[in-house]
């Protein structure tokens, strides 16, 4: 649902709190669904993929990126969504082990959610699933748009690389071991082009990144006080 992130967030002022996104969805209709039930469930979706809480610190990084970085908006989208969802997140190994060009259909998503979660979803459920989850692929530019899907590549901006650097931080990583993650790895950008765009990021005061020789430190201490988190 990109194009709804999109046009909420554009509407709906950094300030705002939680019960504001809730309104302007619900109440307001500022995406222009036809109904109640519409409105309700399209708010459902956004807030457990994105949360829309600025007392969620995985949105607040999100919400600070995102004007700041149009390009990186798919993938800092997904890459949210990814760290919130584990569903979507079981479907990440899929995208990264497949090259440029090959074809990735819906239901080899609905496989991996299945072996990834057994029995805990049915047939028709991970029928849908699959496809919505071939949706999004679509959506942050790893899959083509025509059918049957074939994998794309996209490049890393400064917001993307600061986020999938930082997911890749939460859960252990330092150093040079950063950059081998699966949050980096879904830029699908070499290492030198994610370093590349990780300096601007530090330039914008997104990150601290210190290189000398075989040594990488990347640490997050301007980001995490911009969004009032201990570091």
């Amino acid at each position: 649902m990109l194009n709804e992130l999109r046009d909420l967030l554009a509407v709906v002022p950094e300030s705002a709190s939680k019960d504001d996104y809730r309104l302007t969805v619900v109440d307001d209709n500022v995406l222009m669904k036809p109904s109640a039930a519409t409105r309700s469930k399209t708010y459902r979706f956004l807030r457990d993929r994105f949360a829309l809480d600025p007392d969620v610190p995985v949105f607040r990084v999100l919400r600070l990126l995102w004007e700041k970085d149009e390009v990186g908006q798919p993938l800092m989208a997904l890459l949210t969504a990814a760290f919130r969802d584990p569903v979507l997140r079981s479907t990440v190994p899929l995208v990264l082990e497949r090259q440029q060009g090959q074809a990735i259909h819906s239901r080899e998503f609905g496989q991996a959610i299945e072996s990834a979660f057994p029995d805990r979803l049915k047939e028709k459920t991970l029928k849908s699933t699959g496809e919505n989850t071939t949706s999004t692929y679509k959506q942050s530019g790893h899959l083509s748009k025509r059918n049957p899907s074939v994998r794309e590549l996209v490049k890393a901006t400064p917001g993307s690389a600061t986020m999938a650097l930082l997911f890749a931080s939460l859960q252990g990583a330092g150093g040079h071991a950063l950059l081998q993650s699966d949050w980096v790895r879904l830029l699908d950008s070499p290492p030198e082009m994610v370093l590349s765009e990780a300096r601007i990021a530090a330039s914008r005061g997104w990150l601290e990144l210190r290189q000398a020789g075989d040594v990488l430190d990347i640490s997050f201490h301007k980001l995490m006080s911009a969004i009032g988190r201990p570091s």
